[in-house]
């Protein structure tokens, strides 16, 4: 009787297979399941699935920890995360949804925008982000702020033209928009989807106005929340873990995979020989690729072979006081840097007398030898130091923490028209994919929410339609 998911088979034959199963059967019998990868895409389908008493698996994880890029760690009182823990338009995100399906505890604050600005030629105004901002901000002149407000009103109601367009590169070069209007739409598009600004021009159209349509739409905007990325990969966990039928394999990653009689067989570096009837990859999609080297369905993989990742160099700080709280969020549109006072919005983050900042540079993926790329970093450092040094005066007699991530990867496929995003089921392919180089609903995080959500509900559908045939 055959579970696996084969495209060369119908699931006619596997329904009519399974047609004499009796109840018993399928209370013993039950789908199993390797997940490969224990980020967010991988634990939220994991968690989704394990909550099926007719499912049982493996979450492999190659790292000493799970959460993949949402990893969270302690440091003399101070909460880590590799990268931002903040949710774009919570109230319309995929995290709503899991709160009530998966029955998730989380709280989250709303960063204050009257407390965001923008740096531009050594002066600070308030930043765009609302009617009022809008009205306040000097980034635009007076007449700017009117084409900028009828173009908000547009993707609102979702007749602007730019999802028309191929990339937001070519809608500007077309738009009639000063070059003010037009450095704030990059400006925008950087700093939501953590890009560079010249990768912001080669986001689609089309993705930039589902994605706008959607935040503005939003009566939170930007959130944390409290507790950073742990507070849901906790919970996540401890569903998976709640059935008995369901594990996690930290520091086993999967080296190898082979389909034999309909079932697949996993090797890792402990274990050999393991038996799965279907399997999802939670990782990104270089990280497939090399797994795959060898196989029949590596072909079907070329066109993401040469997907690109988002690097930014984060800079995190702790001080054992408040330094200075002047605003939240500072980004400096000259340097393209931008640094959040976290503790401000996720007063967990940091000791009670304490203060965390978070700064990120958005860094640019030319070619550049060693020594190069060790210049430019140490230049984005100097001035992301620059720039503590202008807003948060004497910082560094009071730093308890400090770690500066100078690679850091927040985005395994940057979301630009070069890079097509994984489906969650490739043609001839017969595993499943997800994770935030994957298709699904919004940017980073939510995409890796997303399609993990998507390909656990894919299953559970499979698994409901042969289960119906068999009773």
């Amino acid at each position: 009787m055959l579970w696996a998911r084969n495209h060369t088979q119908s699931h006619t034959v596997a329904r009519s297979a399974l047609g004499c199963a009796s109840q018993y059967y399928w209370e013993v019998r039950r789908m199993k399941i390797a997940i490969i990868g224990g980020g967010l895409a991988g634990l939220t389908a994991a968690a989704y699935l394990s909550d099926n008493f007719g499912t049982e698996g493996t979450v492999f994880e190659r790292s000493p920890q799970l959460g993949g890029r949402a990893f969270t760690y302690q440091k003399s009182g101070f909460t880590l995360n590799y990268g931002a823990h903040a949710v774009y338009g919570i109230d319309r995100h995929t995290l709503q949804h899991m709160e009530q399906e998966l029955k998730l505890q989380f709280q989250s604050k709303q960063v204050d925008k009257r407390k965001v600005v923008y740096a531009k030629h050594g002066h600070l105004t308030p930043a765009p982000l609302d009617f009022v901002n809008i009205l306040k901000t000097n980034v635009l002149k007076p007449f700017e702020k009117i084409r900028f407000v009828a173009e908000i009103a547009a993707v609102v109601a979702n007749i602007h033209q730019l999802k028309n367009y191929k990339t937001l590169g070519e809608y500007l070069d077309h738009s009639h928009a000063s070059a003010d209007v037009k450095e704030l739409w990059e400006h925008l598009v950087s700093s939501n989807f953590f890009i560079a600004p010249k990768d912001a021009r080669k986001v689609s159209g089309e993705v930039i106005a589902e994605y706008y349509h959607n935040l503005f739409l939003s009566h939170k905007p930007v959130n944390y929340i409290l507790g950073s990325w742990a507070t849901i990969t906790d919970q996540l966990i401890e569903k998976i873990n709640h059935n008995e039928h369901w594990d996690i394999a930290l520091k086993e990653g999967v080296e190898s995979i082979t389909q034999e009689n309909g079932k697949y067989l996993l090797n890792t570096k402990t274990r050999q020989g393991l038996v799965f009837d279907q399997v999802i990859f939670a990782m990104p999609s270089q990280q497939v690729i090399k797994l795959l080297e060898g196989s029949s369905w590596l072909p079907f993989f070329e066109p993401y072979r040469n997907n690109t990742s988002t690097e930014v160099m984060v800079y995190d700080v702790g001080f054992s006081k408040v330094v200075s709280r002047p605003f939240h969020y500072i980004s400096d549109m000259d340097n393209k840097i931008f640094i959040s006072d976290v503790s401000a919005t996720d007063h967990t983050v940091a000791p009670p007398t304490g203060q965390l900042l978070q700064g990120i540079a958005y860094l640019n993926d030319d070619c550049m030898d060693d020594e190069q790329r060790k210049e430019y970093l140490e230049g984005k450092t100097q001035k992301m130091e620059a720039l503590f040094d202008q807003y948060y005066p004497d910082w560094r007699e009071f730093v308890e923490v400090k770690r500066v991530s100078k690679k850091a990867m927040v985005s395994s496929v940057k979301n630009i028209h070069e890079n097509r995003l994984v489906p969650s089921q490739i043609a001839e392919v017969p595993f499943l994919f997800c994770g935030d180089g994957c298709e699904g609903k919004g940017e980073l995080a939510e995409r890796a929410f997303s399609s993990g959500r998507n390909v656990a509900g894919l299953l559970l559908k499979e698994l409901a339609d042969i289960k119906s045939v068999a009773y």
